[in-house]
């Protein structure tokens, strides 16, 4: 009962940092979990306060290997394949040869420590944090190019960084080490774990196939077998004597490969399973944390009692050596061997030195390196304890915190920080911008036979179009804007004028109609150009109220059409390079009040035929797939972060699932 006490108050101090973070967005999530961890501490359980301990081998597959799976699994891969020299790079050569630099100084420094576990402490530290990156750039405006980097570099290093652990500690505990013997077992024993989680994926693929065939499948079932996942593949590498960490990369890497095929048909599935992911990660990251936090203050009562070879002030010197160590190493990594094309961006370029502090600054350790030194074996093999364990976790702890207040609070006097406005204003154009380039896409293949599904889909982009533009920040509108807004509100005037008398419309509707344009021309700076839809309507009803008899509905939706068609006409003539804008956004405006006018309910559900609907549902499925395409466009050219890319990602899982239904 104990135990499940524990882990409850984890669980609240995690849910708790959630809401913290989303108050103080300035604060990273893990320096709040850390600090709700020490604050854990004043509660009275046990001899000292809080204490919670795993057995050390439970880290590495209760923590890492999900971790590491879904990063892999959830990889930009267009981004690490066209960034795959700077990335592989920084991942795996600049991880080595940290290990070997930082591990001698290390041993240097505090002699206690021997080399092999210095080794083992490096390669702990080597691992960047993912959590971190998506932090930095939710904050602050990291060239895109050096985002990418960051982004891939977290993503691979956590397999370079464990790799490297590993065979320190096994030296360590063994007491034996032989380079030659040790590379050889290095490339088995890691070809051997990539090996594996390709076979294991594709033998997950043929179970999952075998049991949807059998029409068994559900999204409960589908859901538990991908959680179960890297668990099991660990489990099973590592009992073949390969790497289970590379396996469990490998079958993230496979899997987004095979995400399709896995998952072809369910909308329902994937936002489950993004979903379930979501809360997994977040969770799990969090409980490593809360853990650090709970653990310090023990720690540094430890050092009070004089329980380690070197004092506190020496135990803070190295803490801060490793930090310079590390950033001095990826500064020249940048300087030396990344090529300028990587850090110069297309519209805003910087210098090679700003890049690189950039990149050294960003590095920040977490998670992977915290549940590294925790999996640390108590015992040799000689029933030994593992030479200055405490030690070891305590400096892995101090340069998790320190690199973490690096990233929060150094790095943004080196780059622009987003405000909240301006991020808000650039996600609600590149959203717009991505709207009118599917309804571009979808008019461009329309046909005689999917014509009016065509404007029923097309109707539901320009609806979300304009609600993303009415809640968004309010920008004023430029001159030339203001000037065609007039100059459309004369050429409606004068076609409902010509119609009038033409006596090809209702007499009353088009003098009301006359009436509510003229209050518009009146008033042409108070009010957006779609309120004045509204504007229509509301002096619909209220003349219905006032006289007890209205011109009927089709009246005005004769009108409007009219006027949509003509001001479209007049649009496309003036239209050049200088106003471009200004008209397209005028002309996708007066195409919603057009369809808007036209007989909504045959747009709603139930009413359509089987035709009709299957046309609905194809091109709902081609819009659906155009936005992705837009969205990764626009992430690979810097137009809105990972974290936008993944919000608006998530955005259409939804509208998929609720139009599955409408439809």
């Amino acid at each position: 009962m104990t135990i499940f006490g524990f882990v409850l108050i984890m669980l609240g101090a995690v849910l708790l940092s959630n809401l913290i973070n989303r108050l103080l967005p300035a604060l990273s999530a893990p320096l709040v979990q850390i600090a709700l961890g020490m604050v854990i501490c004043l509660i009275p359980f046990g001899a000292f306060g809080f204490e919670f301990e795993l057995e050390p081998e439970l880290f590495f597959v209760l923590f890492l290997s999900p971790l590491v799976f879904h990063e892999s699994y959830t990889s930009d891969k267009k981004t690490l394949w066209n960034m795959k020299k700077p990335i592989l790079g920084a991942a795996v050569i600049l991880v080595f040869l940290t290990v070997i630099a930082a591990g001698y100084l290390t041993n240097l420094l505090i002699p206690a420590i021997p080399l092999a576990a210095a080794f083992a402490l490096i390669g702990a530290l080597g691992p960047t944090d993912d959590v971190a990156v998506d932090a930095v750039s939710k904050r602050v405006a990291v060239p895109r190019k050096i985002m990418g980097i960051l982004s891939g570099e977290s993503i691979i290093n956590d397999a370079s960084g464990i790799i490297s652990f590993q065979f320190a500690v096994i030296a360590v505990t063994t007491g034996g080490f032989s380079l030659g013997q040790a590379s050889l077992r290095f490339v088995l024993v890691g070809i051997g774990g990539l090996f594996a989680g390709i076979v294991f994926t594709q033998i997950k693929y043929a179970i999952v196939k075998g049991i949807r065939s059998l029409g068994m499948a559900n999204v409960t079932l589908h859901i538990l077998i991908e959680v179960l996942t890297p668990f099991i593949i660990y489990m099973t590498a590592e009992a073949l004597y390969t790497s289970g960490i590379l396996a469990v990369f490998a079958s993230g890497i496979t899997h987004s490969f095979m995400r399709d095929k896995f998952n072809p048909e369910t909308v329902k599935l994937n936002i489950a399973r993004d979903s379930v992911w979501e809360f997994l990660t977040f969770t799990l990251n969090g409980l490593v944390f809360v853990m650090l936090g709970t653990q310090l203050p023990g720690i540094l009562k430890t050092i009070g009692l004089g329980a380690f070879p070197i004092n506190g002030f020496e135990i803070a010197g190295c803490i801060f050596l490793l930090m310079v160590i590390f950033s001095v190493l990826r500064f020249l990594w940048w300087i030396l061997l990344v090529r300028k094309k990587t850090y110069q961006e297309d519209n805003n370029p910087i210098g090679a030195v700003k890049a690189a502090v950039i990149f050294s600054l960003a590095g920040a350790r977490g998670t992977v390196t915290l549940a590294s030194v925790m999996s640390i074996p108590l015992l040799l093999d000689n029933g030994t304890a593992f030479p200055e364990r405490d030690l070891i976790i305590l400096l892995a702890s101090g340069v998790i915190v320190v690199s973490m207040l690096i990233t929060n609070f150094v790095l943004p006097l080196f780059v622009k920080r987003i405000s909240e406005e301006t991020r808000s204003g650039e996600e609600h154009a590149a959203y717009s911008e991505m709207i009118q380039g599917v309804i571009f896409r979808l008019k461009s293949e329309v046909t005689e036979e999917n014509s009016f599904a065509t404007d029923v889909v097309i109707r539901s982009y320009l609806r979300r179009n304009t609600s993303i533009r009415d809640i968004g920040p309010h920008r004023k509108e430029t001159p030339t804007e203001k000037e065609l807004r007039s100059q459309i509100f004369m050429w409606e005037k004068e076609n409902t004028a010509a119609l009038l008398e033409s006596g090809n419309v209702d007499k009353a509707a088009a003098r009301h109609f006359l009436g509510i344009l003229n209050d518009r021309i009146k008033n042409i700076n108070k009010r957006s150009f779609f309120r004045r839809f509204l504007r229509v309507l509301k002096h619909v009803l209220s003349l219905r109220r006032k006289n007890g008899a209205m011109p009927n509905r089709a009246d005005f939706v004769v009108i409007i059409e009219s006027n949509t068609r003509y001001v479209l006409k007049k649009l496309n003539e003036i239209k050049n390079t200088e106003n471009a804008a200004a008209v397209e956004k005028f002309a996708a405006e007066f195409e919603l009040m057009s369809i808007m006018s036209r007989g909504r309910n045959h747009a709603r559900s139930g009413t359509l035929g089987e035709a009709e609907n299957s046309a609905v549902h194809a091109l709902v499925t081609r819009g659906f797939s155009i936005e992705r395409e837009l969205i990764q466009e626009m992430f690979e050219l810097g137009r809105i972060t990972r974290e936008t890319a993944r919000g608006m990602r998530a955005d259409i899982l939804t509208l998929e699932a609720q139009l599955q239904r409408d439809f």
